[in-house]
């Protein structure tokens, strides 16, 4: 509902107030110049390949049909990513059983996200299948030599795909979409709390988890 005064803006489903949209603009705006920190190293956005394009897709005027398929692409890197580093033998069993379970959780969402796309007449973009693909979105992934080192990647993976939907919040229109966006981006928030445990950070840095580390 719109405050007294206002004008506000309707997307599918319900109506967003102006005043609490220009205020997220102005915080998505902050955080773009600011750039993300990854690994305790702060990098521009840019410099994660496809992260730069899954931020770009999503700031594109494209509709809902657009950004689920970057999502669907970001998620099913996640998966052949965790899938790899299960089969790396660098993994305690402790550890293998976070991985697998963290597998399962991208591939749900990789699913729920199809059945939005199918629904709106839109066709699923074919799968990764290598490290090149996974490497366009975080590079190093062949690089790993030790759990410590796979947890850092796996770090730096869950904050690029938040980024990416603490972006996609302004564009998508549908407000069941914008919902499932929030509930995927809250179990990836839940992702990083248990892999910074694992490295020996902060669990909860900051109060707001937009994929930012500083």
């Amino acid at each position: 509902m719109a405050i007294r005064g206002r004008p506000a803006i309707r997307i599918s489903d319900g109506e967003a107030d102006s005043a609490q949209i220009a205020e997220f603009e102005r915080d998505r705006r902050r955080l773009l110049r600011a750039g993300l920190a990854a690994g305790g190293t702060v990098v521009a956005a840019s410099s994660i390949p496809l992260l730069a394009s899954v931020r770009n897709a999503f700031a594109q005027q494209s509709g809902d049909i657009e950004i689920l398929e970057s999502a669907i692409k970001l998620e099913q890197v996640a998966v052949l990513a965790y899938g790899r580093v299960l089969d790396s033998g660098l993994l305690s069993p402790r550890v293998a059983r976070v991985a697998r379970q963290f597998a399962a959780h991208e591939r749900e969402h990789a699913d729920r996200l199809v059945a939005a796309l199918t629904a709106l007449r839109g066709k699923p973009p074919p799968k990764p299948t290598g490290v090149k693909d996974i490497d366009a979105v975080v590079e190093g992934i062949g690089d790993v030599k030790s759990q410590a080192d796979v947890i850092d990647f796996a770090i730096e993976l869950e904050l690029s795909t938040v980024a990416a939907y603490y972006d996609a919040h302004r564009k998508l229109i549908a407000a069941g979409l914008l919902q499932a966006a929030a509930s995927i981006m809250a179990n990836e928030g839940q992702h990083l709390v248990v892999l910074r445990q694992a490295a020996g950070q902060a669990p909860v840095p900051n109060a707001l988890e937009t994929g930012d580390e500083r």
